[in-house]
């Protein structure tokens, strides 16, 4: 078994999938707006759900969750590239939460939000040798 796709409930699918495809570089692979839209991750897809899947996955209760559930961590393949893919997203639409540091585990990482407010990391190996 594979992890396929990691969806986010989104108030504006095409904006939200349109930030990841021009903040970070992804590619669209499903496009069937304004209900739900998927971009390519490396292997695996992050869909973008109009709140309107709520109900159509019986989920209704759970609709308009409030703190932070989720983290998207994207790998860079080393930390050269860590200031100028900040940059990116920030000039997309992302603010930045906590700026490049060097983490415990040998890592340069970054923290930033999504226009919607979703939470994604930026990481990168310090050691051409470790992976991120």
């Amino acid at each position: 078994m594979k992890l396929g796709t990691v969806t986010f409930f989104a108030r504006d699918v095409d904006a939200l999938a349109g930030f990841y495809t021009a903040a970070l570089g992804l590619s669209p692979t499903v496009d069937d707006p304004p209900r739900y839209r998927e971009v390519g991750a490396g292997g695996a897809n992050i869909g973008f759900a109009a709140q309107a899947a709520y109900q159509t996955l019986c989920l209704e209760d759970e609709a308009n969750p409030t703190g932070l559930r989720n983290i998207l961590t994207f790998a860079l393949p080393d930390a050269n590239g860590m200031t100028d893919a900040v940059l990116r997203a920030v000039g997309c639409g992302a603010a930045v939460v906590r700026s490049p540091y060097s983490t415990h585990f040998g890592s340069m990482m970054a923290v930033l939000r999504d226009p919607e407010g979703n939470v994604f990391r930026l990481n990168a190996p310090l050691n051409a040798d470790r992976p991120a």
